[in-house]
């Protein structure tokens, strides 16, 4: 017969999850800038080793998008990136 007694750590006030209050614990209250502004650099590099005869023996492309975002308070943010080209062979709008 194994008992096990559990023991309560009583601390203040309840307080209401996160997800009530939209709270985050990584961003300070009260953030004001005089303009809401995003910055996006998109920024890509291609490599690429061709054979003495022309022929490409290896490619790639390799990209980062970097963010600067100087916005005020908590507001929300959406940001789409589209491939055009594949929309027009698919016929999507």
């Amino acid at each position: 017969y194994i008992t096990q007694q559990g023991h309560k750590l009583e601390v203040g006030a309840p307080r209401p999850p996160a997800t009530v209050t939209n709270a985050v614990s990584w961003r300070s209250e009260g953030i004001k800038y005089r303009k809401n502004e995003v910055f996006m650099d998109v920024i890509e590099s291609v490599n690429l080793l061709v054979s003495a005869n022309g022929s490409v023996l290896r490619s790639e492309i390799v990209g980062s998008i970097k963010l600067k975002v100087v916005l005020s308070g908590m507001p929300e943010l959406r940001l789409g990136l589209n491939d055009k080209v594949l929309f027009e062979l698919t016929g999507s709008k």
